[in-house]
C-alpha cells in the first residue's frame, strides 16, 4: 500500500505502508478522511524560539498562560507542556474554541521544536500532516511496537496531547504521571515522517519510572508499560533521498495533495 505525498514544486513522496490488520485501518481511515477535508499543515520551519515568545506574548493576553521565559530548557518547556495538558487534553481537539485551534497547535508543536534543539531554518520535527478530530480506531491488541526508529519511518500520530512512558523517560519528566502519561491505543488519521534515530532503552525507563512514582508502576503493570514504550513504526519513506532534500530546504513546503495506491 501505498501513499504519494506532494508538495509544490517537489516529486512526491512515495510512504509505503506496511500490509498487517494496522497498515490497513491505518490505510483506510487516512483515505476515509481524505476524502472529507485537506488534512491541516503547517511548516515546522518557523518553529523556533523567537516565534514561542510571540505566541507567548498572545497566549498571555488570550488565554492567562505565562508562558514568557528568557530560558526555554527542557525544565521549562517540560512544564509549559502541562498546560496543554491540562486543557486540550482535558476536552479534547474537537470541544476547543475554535479561534484558538491554531494558537495551541503551534505552541505544542514549537514547544517540541524548541526541545529537539532548533537552532536554524531547517526542520527538526517530523514531518505531519494530520485531521484535527477525536475520530480513532482502537489499536489492534496483535501490534508490535518497534524497539528503534529511523529518520524516514513512517509512524502512527500520538492520538494524546499526554506522552508515551519513554518519551516522559527522555524529557526527564515524572511529575503528575497518572496524568501525563498516556497509552498509545489510537489509531488517528495522519502521516507522520520521523525526523529522528533513535533505540529504546526499555528497561532504563521503567527502572526510573518505579524510582519516581512506584504506584503508578504497579497500577500500570510494567509489563503493560513496557509494551507501550517502543515507537509506533507502520511504514517508511521509499525515496529518502528526496526526503532528505525537503528536510533541508529552507523554502517553506506547501501542501499539495495527496494519492493512494493498494
Amino acid at each position: 500500500m501505498k501513499i504519494k505525498l506532494y508538495f509544490e514544486g517537489w516529486s512526491p513522496l512515495s510512504i509505503d505502508v506496511v500490509d498487517t490488520r494496522t497498515g490497513r485501518l491505518y490505510y483506510d481511515l487516512v483515505k476515509k478522511h481524505y476524502t472529507l477535508k485537506k488534512p491541516f499543515y503547517k511548516d515546522n520551519i518557523k518553529w523556533t524560539k523567537e516565534y514561542l515568545i510571540e505566541l507567548a506574548n498572545i497566549a498571555k493576553k488570550e488565554l492567562g498562560w505565562n508562558w514568557l521565559s528568557d530560558d526555554y530548557s527542557l525544565d521549562v518547556t517540560t512544564q509549559l507542556h502541562k498546560d496543554l495538558e491540562y486543557s486540550v487534553g482535558r476536552v479534547g481537539f474537537e470541544n476547543m474554541p475554535e479561534e484558538y485551534d491554531w494558537l495551541l497547535y503551534d505552541m505544542h508543536h514549537c514547544l517540541h521544536s524548541i526541545q529537539n534543539g532548533k537552532t536554524n531554518k531547517e526542520r527538526n520535527c517530523n514531518l505531519q500532516l494530520e485531521w484535527l478530530t477525536d475520530d480513532h480506531i482502537e489499536l489492534p491488541t496483535e501490534f508490535e511496537f518497534v524497539t528503534d526508529i529511523n529518520r524516514g519511518d513512517l509512524i502512527l500520530i500520538n492520538p494524546y496531547v499526554g506522552h508515551n512512558p519513554l518519551q516522559l523517560y527522555m524529557e526527564n519528566d515524572a511529575s503528575d504521571l497518572m496524568s501525563t502519561c498516556k497509552f498509545h491505543d489510537q489509531i488517528k488519521p495522519a502521516i507522520v515522517i520521523s525526523s529522528f534515530t533513535s533505540r529504546v532503552t526499555k528497561n532504563e525507563m521503567l527502572e526510573w519510572l518505579n524510582d519516581n512514582d512506584p504506584e503508578f508502576v504497579k497500577l500500570h503493570t510494567p509489563e503493560k508499560i513496557l509494551y507501550y514504550s517502543g515507537s509506533a513504526r507502520i511504514g517508511s519513506v521509499d525515496n529518502l533521498e528526496l526526503f532528505e532534500n525537503i528536510m533541508h530546504s529552507t523554502t517553506e513546503l506547501k501542501f499539495e495533495r495527496l494519492e493512494f495506491d493498494e
